[in-house]
């Protein structure tokens, strides 16, 4: 079996077992609504089986009791951390860099109502002339200047509450990343796997989601290791649905271990994996907006990703290697 289904739909095919288990328990209870949902998942495994269409979240609640807050920005203050944040591909606050049929500009961030909101829009005026405009950012260690502390960390469990922007040709992420991702050994083109640094995409969309694409309201999460080149691996977790991510905030999570990655949404668990050997260096967080050339078809435009807080948890009872 394993030869013909993805990892993600070995993992629909076992819980479409458990939910089978399952239904006569619900089914007793007379109770509509449970029965019309435990129903509907049952359907989304079976199509994520067929067809790679997302799934509702039904796995095990996160349990924050086992975790203390390391640090968190609430973006509550309305100006730029430099402190802790620059740009992933762009630095300082004219630096431009190109992304697709545009430009990342630390322009784009703004904030409101006590939330940080990455714009995506044309502008006639932008400072690499007209385009699209967008951007992204991280809190590598220094990587702004030596003022720049940043935050990096090994294990835990990092959150980030936002909005989605809405429309075609738009990639919001949050992930987790580090150097030793883009280590390549010349020996074996390896970098270890994935313990010595690796890609987490704690969630993203796809590009193509027009009105009409079966992947409208969901995210998906992949993990990445052995650098960038030829020996580049990857295992995609699946799609999943959030609660109407467009109109009103949703959290997204990752748990991380020696065991291990769980991710979350609304802290239900939606998958997890040990895929290319559990990283055991610390990751710093990204919060980016990509964009592709059929952004020009996005009729939502200008459209924005809106960011309440990240927040990342320290196990209480496992320490960094």
């Amino acid at each position: 079996m394993g030869t013909f289904l993805a990892k993600r739909q070995l993992d629909a095919l076992k819980n479409i077992g458990k939910n089978l288990l399952n239904l006569p328990g619900i089914l007793g209870t007379f109770n509509l609504t449970k029965i019309i949902s435990a129903l509907v998942i049952l359907s989304q495994l079976f199509g994520s089986i067929l067809f790679d269409t997302p799934t509702t979240p039904s796995g095990r609640k996160l349990d924050l009791s086992k975790f203390d807050l390391a640090w968190s920005d609430e973006f509550e203050s309305g100006v730029f951390d430099k402190t802790r944040w620059s740009g992933s591909w762009c630095w300082g606050d004219d630096g431009v860099s190109p992304c697709g049929p545009g430009w990342w500009h630390r322009s784009q961030v703004s904030y409101r109502d006590g939330n940080m909101i990455i714009g995506i829009s044309y502008r006639q005026d932008g400072p690499a002339g007209p385009a699209y405009y967008t951007y992204g950012m991280d809190t590598k260690p220094g990587s702004d200047g030596p003022s720049k502390i940043g935050f990096e960390q090994c294990y835990g469990y990092f959150e980030l509450r936002c909005i989605l922007p809405k429309g075609e040709g738009l990639n919001p992420a949050f992930w987790l990343i580090c150097d030793g991702m883009f280590n390549t050994d010349p020996d074996g083109g390896l970098t270890d796997g994935g313990v010595t640094g690796c890609e987490i995409d704690v969630f993203e969309t796809k590009y193509d989601i027009g009105p009409s694409s079966p992947y409208m309201n969901s995210v998906y999460h992949t993990i990445h290791v052995d650098s960038y080149n030829e020996y580049h691996r990857s295992e995609m977790q699946g799609h999943f649905y959030a609660d109407n991510p467009y109109e009103q905030f949703n959290t997204y999570g990752l748990e991380w271990n020696p065991d291990g990655y769980i991710w979350y949404i609304n802290g239900i668990e939606t998958a997890r994996t040990d895929f290319g050997g559990v990283c055991r260096v610390p990751l710093y967080p990204i919060i980016s907006v990509g964009m592709a050339d059929n952004v020009a078809n996005n009729r939502f435009l200008p459209a924005e990703f809106v960011v309440d807080y990240l927040r990342v948890y320290q196990y209480k009872d496992i320490p960094s290697p």
